[in-house]
C-alpha cells in the first residue's frame, strides 16, 4: 500500500511541483545573490538531485502500472521512456563529465585543461612521494560548509581547516592593541602616485626627498621626519613645506625645522613631491580585510602538523599556491581552478582574428591547431564558431582569445552522457510526433469526441483582405535623393558574388543589406536598389541620416549618446571626433563581447555585436566592398572582386579597365541625379554587365533563373502568406466558439470557405518552395529560414489532412503555420550576409526558437479556453443546468486538452532542441540559465496539469480550467519575466528593478474572481 501511494500519480504531480518551484526559486536566488549561491542551495544540492531521482523512479513504476509497453501505446511509451534516458544522461554528464578551458599561445603547445569549477587543493611531498587531496568549493559554499582536509603522512596527519572567508581581500594595517606604530602615506608627483607604509625606524625615498619615521636623517639630505610622542604624530622638515587643509581649503607654509601635528586630510608639498597621511596608528597590525578595490577573494585556513599551527592565506585563482613550512616539511595549498592533463597535446600554429574595415571591431576568429598524440599520427585542424574539434572523447570549441591576439582560449568538455542524451532526444521527438497521429492516443480520442457541425457562411474575403493589409505603401519624403526607379531596376539585374560563392542579383543583395541595416527593405518611397546606390554615390548625405537600426537596448543607446526613444541612429553617432581623428564608441564593448564565451554573453553583449555588425555592413556599402561584381580574367577559381579589392589585387591592365568603368558609372549617376537623364548611367551600367558576361559567364546563372529570383523577391510570397494563415485560423476558431454559444448556428459555410482558402494558400506555399528550390539549385530546407518555411508548409498540409476530423485541427494548424512564418521573417529581417559566423545564428537555434514560440500560441489558447469554461460554469444554474452549456463546457475542455497536448509537445521538443544547439555550439546542453530553467518550469507545470485526470480527487472540468488558465503565468514568466527581472544571458535587466505594470494585477484579480465565482457551481462539472 505504501509503495502504491508513494509511486501514485498524485505523488508524481507533487514531485513535479516541487521540482518546478525549486527550479524557479533558484533563478530568483541567482538574480538576488549569485550563481554560486543558487548552485549551493538548489542546483548542486543533494536534495535537488534526490527529487529528480524520485521522479525517475515514479515514472519508471507508472510505465509498468499503466501498461505502456504495448503496440497501441508505443508513442506514449517512447516519449515517457525518453525522459528516463535524459535523466540518465544528465546524471552521467554531471557526475562523470567535466568542463574546462585550454589556453594556448601561438607557436606553443599544451596538454593542460583548466577546470571551470573552484577546488581546494592541499599537497606536500614526503620521502619522494606526493600526497594530495582536493575537494570542490565555490565561493558561497565556504561560509556554509567550510572544509577540513587531512593528509596521512606515514602515520602522521597534516590538517588544513577553514577559518574565514574574506571577499575582495587585501592586506591593510588595522588598529590592534598588540601591534606596532605605522604611518601610511600617499606620495605623488606630476606623473606618478604610490602608497607606502613606514614602521618605526624605517625610511623611504621619493624623488630627492627622504621620508623617515623615528629615524635619524643623513647629513645633507632633504628630508621629512615623522615622530610619535604620547600617541601623537608630528612632522618636521629641514626645508620649507606647503600645507593644504582639505577640511577648510586653507593653504599655509611651514618654515624649515617647524614641528607641527600630523593629521589626515592634509596635503603637503616639498621639493615638487606631494604627500598626505592616509592612515596613522600608534598600534596597528597588517591584516587581510575586505577592500572594494581588490579583485581577489581569499580564504584564511589553519595548517596543523606535529602539534604546530600556522596560518595560510589562499587567494582565489592565484597562479602560485600558498606555501607554509612546519619543521622541514613544506606544504602548499591553493583555491581555484584545477588542472587536468590530456593524453595528447594541442599546438597553436596561428590564431586568426578578422576585423571589419572602418571600425576595426572583430568579425570572426579561428584557431589553427595541430593535434599531437604519441599514439597516433598528428594532424591539422581549424577550430571556429560551430566548427568543433572532436578527439579522444574531448570536444574543443572556439571560446575567446588574448587581448594581443596571439593566443586562443578553447572551451573543452568530456561528456560521456552525450550518447544516451541524444538517443533520448530522438525518442522524445519521435514519440511526441507519433502521439499526435496515433489513432489510439489521447489526442486523437479527443479529436473524435469534439463536435462537428455543418456550416453556413464563407470567408474567402479574408484572403484578399490579408494581401491588401500586407501591401501598404509609404509616401516618399521630400528629402530623399533622386534615384531613377527604372535605372535601379536595371542595377538590380547586375550579378554579385556573395560571401559563400553564390551568384545573386544586386536586387537580392541590396534587400539583404537594407534588411540588415534598417530592418526594412525600403526607406520611404525608395526601394533597396535605389537606397544602396544612393549610399554609394552620396556617402556624406547618408552618414547623417538616422537609418541604422539600434533596437531597444537602453545601454547601447546610452553609449552612443542618443535618445532612449530613438529607433535609428546615423553613422556619425557611432564616432567621437577628436583633433582630426575619430574614435569608434563601441570598440571596447565589441571587443569584450566578442572575447566572451558565447554562453556567457548577456543581452547587452549580443546587442552590441548585432549593432556593431550593422554599422560595419553600412561602412562596407560606403566603400563598395559588399559588392563583388568584377570577375578576375582567366581565374580557375572563378573569384569575383569588389571594386576597391579589384584595383589592389588585379593586374594593372584589368585594374585600370575596372577603374575607368567605375568612374564612368558614378560620374554619369551624379549627372543623372541633377539632370534626371539616366541614359548615360544606363550605358555605363551595361558596360559593367557586358564585362561580367565576357569574363564570368562560366558561373553566371541563366537569364530565366535571374528573372525568377528578382520576381520572387518582389512577390515576397511567404511573408504575405503569414496573415492569411493567422486570420484564417483565428476566424475559424471564433466561429467554433460561436457554435458553442449558439448551438443552432450553422458554420458549415465558414468552414468550407476557410478550407478552400487554406488549400489555395497551401498551393501558393508549395509553388514558393519550388521556386526557391529552382533559384538556389538545392532543396529549400538547408538553412534555418528555409526550414521554418518548410515546417509551416508541413503544418498547413497536416491541417488540411486532419480537417475532416475536426474544424479545430485546421484552425490550430493554420494559426501555428502563421506563427512559424512570422518567426521565420523575424529571422529573415536580420540575415547573415557577412563572413561573421556568430554562434547565435546557428541552424539549431532558430528551429528551437520557432518551435517554442509556436507552443506559446497553443498554451495561450488553453488559458483562454480555461477562462471561457470558468465563465460558463460561473453563469450556470446549479439546480437546473442548461444542457447546451454543459455540452459547451465539455467541448471547450476537450479542445483545451488537445491544445495543451500540442503546446507541451512543442514546448518540450523546442526546449531540448535548444539543448542540442547549445551543445553543438559550445559543448553544454544545459546550464540552468534563467530562460531555459523557466522553460523547464513551464514544461513541469503543464505536465502536472495534463496528468490531473489520473487523480480522482482533483479530476474535474473545473480544476482543469483553473489550472490551464493560471499555468500560463509560467509562460509569461519565461517570455517576459526572465527578460526584465532575472539575471542571465537571456535577460535585459539582469536583476535591475522594473515596475510590474498595473494591468497585471487587474488581470490576476479578474482570474481569481472568475475562479471563485465558478467554484460555487463546480458541482455541474464532470471528470475530464
Amino acid at each position: 500500500m505504501f509503495l502504491k501511494n508513494f509511486f501514485s500519480m498524485g505523488s508524481m504531480i507533487i514531485l513535479l511541483i516541487i521540482f518546478a518551484f525549486a527550479s524557479g526559486a533558484a533563478t530568483i536566488i541567482e538574480s538576488k545573490t549569485s550563481t554560486q549561491m543558487a548552485w549551493s542551495y538548489v542546483y548542486g544540492a543533494g536534495w535537488f538531485a534526490a527529487v529528480q531521482l524520485l521522479l525517475g523512479m515514479n515514472l519508471a513504476y507508472n510505465i509498468f502500472r499503466y501498461k505502456l509497453i504495448n503496440l497501441k501505446k508505443l508513442p506514449s511509451f517512447l516519449f515517457h521512456l525518453s525522459f528516463l534516458g535524459i535523466l540518465l544522461g544528465a546524471g552521467i554528464t554531471r557526475y562523470f563529465g567535466f568542463e574546462g578551458n585550454v589556453h594556448i599561445r601561438e607557436n606553443t603547445e599544451t596538454n593542460i585543461i583548466t577546470t571551470r569549477g573552484s577546488y581546494i587543493n592541499f599537497e606536500t611531498k614526503l620521502n619522494g612521494k606526493d600526497y594530495s587531496v582536493s575537494i570542490p568549493r565555490e565561493l558561497e559554499v565556504l561560509g556554509k560548509s567550510g572544509f577540513d582536509l587531512t593528509l596521512d603522512l606515514e602515520g602522521k596527519q597534516a590538517k588544513l581547516k577553514f577559518l574565514e572567508y574574506v571577499p575582495n581581500a587585501s592586506y591593510k594595517f588595522v588598529d590592534e592593541k598588540s601591534g606596532k606604530p605605522v604611518i601610511e602615506l600617499v606620495i605623488s608627483n606630476a606623473s606618478e602616485r604610490e602608497e607606502v607604509s613606514l614602521l618605526d625606524g624605517e625610511e623611504v625615498v621619493a624623488g630627492n626627498v627622504s621620508f623617515l619615521f623615528n629615524a635619524t636623517p643623513k647629513d645633507g639630505q632633504k628630508y621629512v621626519l615623522f615622530e610619535l610622542k604620547d600617541d601623537k604624530f608630528y612632522i618636521t622638515s629641514n626645508t620649507e613645506i606647503s600645507k593644504f587643509s582639505m577640511a577648510d581649503n586653507a593653504k599655509t607654509t611651514l618654515p624649515a625645522d617647524t614641528k607641527v601635528d600630523l593629521q589626515t586630510l592634509n596635503l603637503f608639498t616639498v621639493g615638487g613631491v606631494n604627500f598626505s597621511a592616509k592612515f596613522l596608528s600608534s598600534s596597528a597590525a597588517r591584516r587581510l580585510v575586505p577592500d572594494k578595490n581588490s579583485e581577489f577573494d581569499a580564504i584564511i585556513a589553519n595548517l596543523s602538523y606535529e602539534g604546530e599551527d600556522k596560518e595560510m592565506v589562499l587567494f582565489h585563482n592565484l597562479i602560485e599556491p600558498a606555501k607554509a613550512i612546519i619543521g622541514t616539511q613544506v606544504f602548499s595549498a591553493s583555491w581555484g581552478f584545477q588542472q587536468i592533463k590530456l593524453p595528447f597535446s594541442l599546438y597553436l600554429k596561428d590564431f586568426e582574428l578578422k576585423r571589419y574595415p572602418g571600425s576595426n571591431s572583430p568579425m570572426s576568429y579561428a584557431s589553427d591547431v595541430v593535434v599531437k598524440d604519441p599514439n597516433n599520427k598528428e594532424f591539422d585542424y581549424r577550430i571556429y564558431m560551430n566548427h568543433v574539434l572532436d578527439y579522444a572523447g574531448y570536444r574543443f570549441f572556439q571560446s575567446s582569445y588574448d587581448m594581443d591576439e596571439r593566443g586562443t582560449i578553447l572551451s573543452v568538455n568530456k561528456d560521456p552522457g552525450k550518447i544516451p542524451t541524444y538517443i533520448s532526444y530522438f525518442l522524445l521527438g519521435l514519440g511526441l510526433l507519433l502521439n499526435i497521429i496515433n489513432p489510439n492516443s489521447r489526442f486523437m480520442k479527443l479529436a473524435r469526441l469534439i463536435n462537428q457541425d455543418s456550416i453556413k457562411k464563407t470567408a474567402i474575403f479574408v484572403f484578399f483582405t490579408c494581401f491588401a493589409l500586407n501591401t501598404t505603401s509609404v509616401n516618399a519624403a521630400d528629402f530623399l535623393p533622386n534615384i531613377s526607379k527604372e535605372h535601379a531596376e536595371k542595377l538590380g539585374r547586375l550579378l554579385v558574388q556573395s560571401q559563400d560563392g553564390r551568384m545573386k542579383p544586386f536586387d537580392t543583395v541590396s534587400k539583404e543589406v537594407l534588411n540588415k541595416i534598417h530592418r526594412s527593405d525600403n526607406i520611404g518611397s525608395l526601394n533597396s536598389n535605389q537606397v544602396v546606390l544612393s549610399i554609394m554615390v552620396d556617402p556624406p548625405y547618408w552618414r547623417q541620416e538616422n537609418i541604422i537600426s539600434i533596437g531597444t537596448s537602453k545601454e547601447v543607446k546610452k553609449v552612443l549618446g542618443v535618445d532612449e526613444k530613438q529607433k535609428y541612429a546615423n553613422f556619425n553617432d557611432f564616432f567621437i571626433v577628436k583633433d582630426d581623428s575619430s574614435e569608434y564608441k563601441l570598440t571596447r564593448y565589441a571587443d569584450v563581447a566578442n572575447r566572451k564565451h558565447p554562453g556567457s554573453r548577456g543581452t547587452f553583449d549580443k546587442d552590441v555585436i548585432k549593432i556593431d555588425e550593422r554599422l560595419n555592413v553600412f561602412y562596407m556599402v560606403f566603400t563598395g566592398e559588399m559588392f563583388k561584381i568584377f570577375p578576375k580574367q582567366d581565374d580557375p577559381s572563378n573569384t569575383w572582386y569588389a571594386p576597391n579589392s579589384a584595383l589592389i589585387s588585379m593586374p594593372m591592365t584589368e585594374a585600370n579597365e575596372i577603374a575607368n568603368m567605375m568612374k564612368d558609372y558614378f560620374v554619369s549617376v551624379d549627372e543623372a541625379i541633377v539632370s534626371n537623364d539616366w541614359s548615360k548611367a544606363d550605358l555605363a551600367l551595361q558596360t559593367i554587365s557586358d564585362y561580367q558576361q565576357k569574363y564570368g559567364s562560366a558561373i553566371m546563372p541563366s537569364k530565366t533563373r535571374l528573372d525568377t529570383e528578382i520576381l520572387f523577391n518582389r512577390l515576397n510570397i511567404f511573408d504575405r502568406l503569414t496573415p492569411v494563415y493567422l486570420l484564417a485560423g483565428f476566424v475559424l476558431l471564433i466561429f467554433v466558439f460561436i457554435k458553442m454559444l449558439i448551438p443552432r448556428a450553422n458554420i458549415n459555410g465558414v468552414f468550407k470557405g476557410i478550407y478552400y482558402l487554406n488549400i489555395l494558400a497551401f498551393i501558393i506555399h508549395t509553388v514558393g518552395l519550388g521556386v526557391r528550390w529552382y533559384i538556389s539549385e538545392h532543396a529549400p530546407w538547408s538553412n534555418a529560414y528555409e526550414s521554418m518555411v518548410y515546417i509551416a508548409w508541413a503544418l498547413s498540409l497536416s491541417g488540411i489532412i486532419f480537417s475532416k476530423q475536426s474544424p479545430i485541427a485546421m484552425a490550430l494548424t493554420s494559426i501555428l503555420a502563421g506563427v512559424t512564418l512570422f518567426v521565420a521573417h523575424l529571422s529573415w529581417m536580420d540575415p547573415q550576409i557577412t563572413n561573421l559566423v556568430p554562434v547565435l545564428q546557428s541552424y539549431w537555434l532558430t528551429i528551437h526558437v520557432s518551435v517554442i514560440t509556436a507552443s506559446y500560441g497553443f498554451l495561450g489558447l488553453c488559458a483562454l479556453l480555461g477562462f471561457f469554461v470558468l465563465v460558463l460554469i460561473g453563469l450556470s444554474n446549479t439546480k437546473k443546468p442548461n444542457p447546451q452549456i454543459l455540452k459547451n463546457i465539455t467541448e471547450a475542455t476537450r479542445i483545451n486538452e488537445m491544445a495543451m497536448i500540442l503546446g507541451i509537445s512543442l514546448l518540450t521538443l523546442g526546449n531540448f532542441l535548444g539543448g542540442v544547439w547549445a551543445n553543438e555550439s559550445w559543448g553544454r546542453y544545459w546550464g540552468w540559465d534563467s530562460k531555459e530553467t523557466w522553460a523547464l518550469v513551464s514544461i513541469l507545470v503543464y505536465a502536472a496539469v495534463l496528468h490531473i485526470r489520473f487523480v480522482a480527487k482533483i479530476n474535474s472540468q473545473y480544476a482543469f480550467a483553473v489550472l490551464s488558465m493560471f499555468a500560463y503565468w509560467s509562460i509569461i514568466m519565461t517570455y517576459f519575466g526572465v527578460n526584465f527581472y532575472l539575471a542571465g544571458m537571456h535577460s535585459y535587466a539582469a536583476g535591475d528593478s522594473f515596475p510590474i505594470p498595473n494591468f497585471i494585477w487587474v488581470i490576476i484579480g479578474v482570474m481569481i474572481f472568475v475562479s471563485v465565482l465558478a467554484y460555487f457551481n463546480r458541482k455541474i462539472c464532470t471528470k475530464i
